[in-house]
């Protein structure tokens, strides 16, 4: 009567193995290699594998079998989807054991307790609207081959196209402060507010040519028109005119012209 019943708890035992095996589901990772397949230990052996409880995990799919070893020592098998994952085993009165994937975290105490959890996935960022630019200006700038283009993209929020003989050269934001940019000596400014200023380099001015033929420069004619810069007055004085003395006949004359 001993031996039928021990068969029949034996099988009892195994189809409760396969019923939750076929139940089980989800994905585990193992953290220790798996274990060699329970076999019946000798006689003189006190330490037999058990399995003392089957407990489901956080993510409510895997399920973890948890077997007795020997005094102190537990093994816990995870399954999921009717397949084993991996097995967890602690030796005496030591650390625990820990695995986890996929978010899954399983730990296996040196009692036999088994606590799981999962991690809670981050919530995607949500996407920005892509702001429209909107046309508010088009202005000529100083250097009058060059254009702007000045969008709108929100309060305090410009943008600005540089443009030169059809070419696209750079793009101005400006969002809360003021955007500048350059290109052979054009300056050009974009303020929050949308306003387009710009201004050219002062061109260099030409040094005059030096006379290397060796000859002296010819002065300019004299018409006797210069004036000392200091004195204020002519080079040359003035020469009075001539006083020219009246002679007898001109004396009569005027004195019958007189008379008559």
């Amino acid at each position: 009567m001993r031996a039928l019943r021990t068969l029949r708890t034996t099988l009892v035992a195994a189809g409760a193995t396969a019923v939750l095996a076929a139940s089980a589901g989800g994905a585990f990772a193992a953290a220790a290699p798996e274990s060699a397949p329970a076999t019946h230990a000798p006689a003189h052996c006190k330490d037999k594998r058990v399995l003392v409880k089957t407990v489901r995990l956080a993510d409510k799919v895997s399920v973890a079998k948890v077997y007795k070893t020997g005094k102190h020592r537990f093994e816990a098998e995870i399954w999921a989807k009717g397949k084993k994952y991996g097995t967890l085993a602690t030796k005496g009165r030591g650390k625990p054991a820990h695995g986890g994937h996929n978010g899954l975290h399983v730990t296996l105490h040196p009692n036999g307790k088994v606590t799981s959890w999962v991690e809670r996935a981050k919530p995607k960022p949500k996407p920005q609207p892509v702001a429209k630019r909107i046309l508010v200006s088009v202005a000529t700038l100083a250097d009058d081959v060059s254009t702007g283009k000045v969008y709108k993209l929100g309060a305090n929020h410009y943008e600005a196209d540089i443009y030169a003989h059809g070419t696209k050269l750079d793009t101005l934001v400006a969002k809360g402060r003021a955007a500048y940019g350059e290109n052979n000596g054009l300056h050009v400014a974009l303020k929050p507010d949308g306003r387009l200023t710009s201004w050219v380099d002062d061109a260099p001015r030409p040094e005059p040519k030096r006379n290397t033929s060796g000859t002296k420069p010819t002065p300019l004619p004299d018409h006797g028109n210069a004036t000392d810069d200091k004195a204020g007055t002519s080079d040359k004085a003035a020469t009075p005119a001539p006083v020219i003395p009246a002679t007898p006949d001109a004396q009569v004359t005027t004195e019958t012209a007189q008379a008559q």
